[in-house]
């Protein structure tokens, strides 16, 4: 009878184990199973990065069964079952998508970093996962804690947080008005290097959004040429939203 109930107390322990284990290890290409689907499939690269649509790039963990995407600001919540993702949250909602055999690169180098990573997006998960953008905009206490820990997960190695970060010191630097009227913006503020230091920052962690964000940064300054140049760095590493901002300045 011990010997059982030893077993039995093994075995909670173990799943209750597994069910904490945070991780960005999943990988493989998922199909939509309805054709009806704006989003007909996913790419997990087994280090946290995942193709949407092959029009997008996101950051994604796992916490036992729930798996967590940020395509940017959003957030897409499924859970796991098998082989298949089934959608737990709006834009994903009781849709479901199965694993292929269509072959997906994995680009998991160093396990130890990368779960390192994913413990880090499960901190920016807690942070916001419960406020609205409203709750922290119209709080100043608890906008002022968030932005501090943002700050922190940016120094701890988060790209994703350095670029929410990149954003706050931008705003704070030029005021939101010439962020929405640059081209209006006849006497904007000098070069900020701490702004610029950030920029390089991210692109030193990997991510090519990095070159978008310089690249928008010297647009607001009125350095069209310079942010052009940043903006084809950031297509030729694979920023579609560097190609976004491109074919906007062509079609002006």
């Amino acid at each position: 009878m011990k010997k059982i109930q030893f077993l039995l107390l093994l075995i909670f322990i173990s799943n209750l184990v597994n069910c904490q284990v945070i991780d960005n290890s999943l990988q493989g290409h998922y199909q939509a199973k309805s054709d009806s689907n704006m989003y007909s499939f996913f790419e997990f690269d087994g280090n946290g990065k995942v193709n949407i649509v092959g029009i997008g790039t996101g950051d994604y963990f796992t916490k036992g069964d729930s798996l967590i995407v940020y395509p940017d600001k959003s957030i897409f919540k499924f859970k796991i079952k098998n082989n298949t993702l089934i959608g737990a949250s709006s834009w994903v909602e009781n849709e479901t998508w199965v694993k292929k055999d269509t072959v997906v690169g994995n680009n998991r180098k160093d396990a130890a970093v990368a779960k390192k990573k994913a413990s880090l997006l499960h901190e920016y998960y807690k942070m916001s996962g419960d406020k609205s953008s409203l709750e922290f905009m119209f709080n100043d206490e608890a906008s002022k804690a968030k932005n501090e820990k943002i700050s922190k997960l940016c120094n701890e190695g988060l790209s994703k947080a350095c670029m929410d970060y990149f954003g706050i010191l931008l705003i704070e630097d030029q005021g939101m008005d010439a962020l929405l009227n640059s081209e209006k913006n006849a006497k904007p503020k000098p070069l900020n290097n701490t702004i610029i230091a950030l920029g390089n920052k991210i692109i030193s962690q990997g991510e090519p959004e990095g070159y978008t964000l310089l690249g928008s940064y010297y647009f607001i300054l009125g350095k069209k040429e310079k942010a052009i140049e940043q903006w084809n760095i950031g297509v030729e590493k694979g920023s579609q939203k560097s190609a976004m901002a491109l074919i906007q300045i062509e079609m002006e």
